[in-house]
């Protein structure tokens, strides 16, 4: 980094008394130049990795496009400079320079942008928190015990355990997410990353509530299962993970992220809580967990009411949706795949609905239409990501056909155990 910067002096002086700079330091600066270049470029691919500490127009940029950059700012050489001594300290193994070097930088940096001193070192600690993996431990170990507490007897204590547990985990899980809203300043559904982390959260919050009035067993399951999977798909994202980036100009507004989107996403996370309840209670029939007819009633009314309410914030947010479509593009429906699919999700949700309350199906048969609604939810939200069309979509996702694929097969399978003849136990 010093050799590029005294080559930049050296040349001003030889280009002023019209002399031939020496080849050697050409060639060198030639490649030093092709290896920024191509520092740059993987800076590019993956920006999320890339430091940016050198101000530059109100803005920040990495010390190698600081470099190529042809009229940086005075403000942006010096910090270019500090940088560099920091690094050469830090290389030469004075660790007590580098760390003076840097703290000069910092404030630095602090006089000439705006920034928010506490909010940086409040996101340190949310990283080295690490609130979403200690949830989904917490998750996992809620999961663990209700689902030992239905085999024994005497279960009293391993479900407070257990509830305790859950408790925990929703909270941490809460946690996770205002803290992400307070460090971006957003609504918290600003990508697709974010989305799933929503989904999950309302999922288990859902289902502990409903456990925690009622005490039904299958309910708390099915809650601990969805925040579980909801982190284990967000942690698993390819491309992607915790990231805070800049949003789309279109999704720059507050107010339509918390009115259509955290909307919608109560919404998907409602049909998917209905969802695993329903296949929770059809393979259970098929192990013979259940209590039969009456059992499948029992968990039909749930699945229903539960439904209802998804069908309330699909509707609702897909109006939303809508409008905020036609205040950005000039139109209500364009028959985007991501409109499609929310019209999908709200129309078997309806048709679902409808098919209880008109008596179309019995029982089972309406467990199997909630079970196959995550089908319909899941392609709605992730398989028009995958198809990598559509105007607004939170996030492109490569590679994810297998886990997609894997995952309706796995409810195809759950819905087919109603085919099956209950086996007694």
């Amino acid at each position: 980094m010093k050799l590029w910067l005294k080559l930049q002096q050296s040349l001003k002086p030889l280009n002023a008394k019209k002399r031939h700079p020496s080849l050697d330091r050409l060639y060198r600066a030639n490649r030093y130049f092709q290896f920024l270049q191509a520092l740059v470029q993987v800076e590019e691919a993956d920006p999320n990795v890339a430091l940016r500490v050198i101000p530059h127009e109100g803005s920040y940029l990495t010390p190698a496009a600081a470099l190529l950059e042809k009229n940086l700012s005075p403000a942006g050489r010096t910090a270019l400079k500090a940088y560099a001594a920091a690094c050469d300290a830090y290389a030469a193994g004075d660790e007590s320079t580098a760390a003076e070097t840097l703290r000069q930088l910092s404030g630095e940096l602090e006089s000439i942008l705006p920034m928010d001193s506490f909010k940086l070192h409040f996101e340190h600690c949310i990283n080295a928190l690490e609130p979403f993996f200690g949830g989904f431990l917490l998750y996992g170990m809620s999961l663990v015990c209700f689902v030992v507490s239905l085999f024994l007897k005497r279960r009293k204590a391993l479900l407070h355990f257990a509830t305790v547990f859950l408790c925990m985990a929703v909270l941490w899980h809460l946690f996770g997410i205002a803290a992400r809203m307070y460090i971006q300043s957003r609504p918290p559904v600003t990508n697709l990353y974010s989305s799933v982390v929503f989904a999950g959260v309302v999922a288990s919050l859902f289902g502990g509530t409903l456990y925690i009035l009622r005490r039904q067993l299958p309910v708390a399951a099915v809650a601990c299962a969805s925040g579980l999977l909801s982190l284990l798909v967000a942690m698993n994202l390819p491309y992607s993970g915790d990231t805070m980036g800049m949003m789309r100009a279109v999704l720059n507004s507050n107010f339509w992220l918390t009115m259509h989107v955290m909307t919608i996403m109560i919404g998907y996370g409602s049909v998917f809580f209905a969802g695993f309840l329903a296949s929770y209670h059809l393979v259970a029939r098929f192990f013979g967990f259940g209590q039969g007819e009456k059992g499948l009633k029992a968990g039909s009314c749930g699945v229903y009411r539960i439904l209802l309410v998804a069908l309330f914030f699909c509707f609702l947010g897909t109006m939303l949706g809508g409008i905020w479509a036609d205040m950005s593009w000039g139109r209500f429906w364009g028959w985007d795949p991501k409109e499609n699919g929310a019209l999908m999700t709200l129309l078997w949700c309806s048709c679902t609905l409808h098919a209880r309350l008109l008596h179309v199906c019995s029982c089972q048969g309406f467990l199997v239409l909630a079970s196959l609604g995550n089908i319909v939810a899941a392609w709605g939200w992730f398989g028009v990501n995958l198809m990598g069309i559509g105007l607004h979509s939170y996030g492109f996702v490569e590679g994810g056909w297998f886990w997609f694929f894997l995952f309706v097969g796995l409810q195809v399978l759950a819905a087919a155990s109603a085919l099956i003849p209950q086996r007694s136990r």
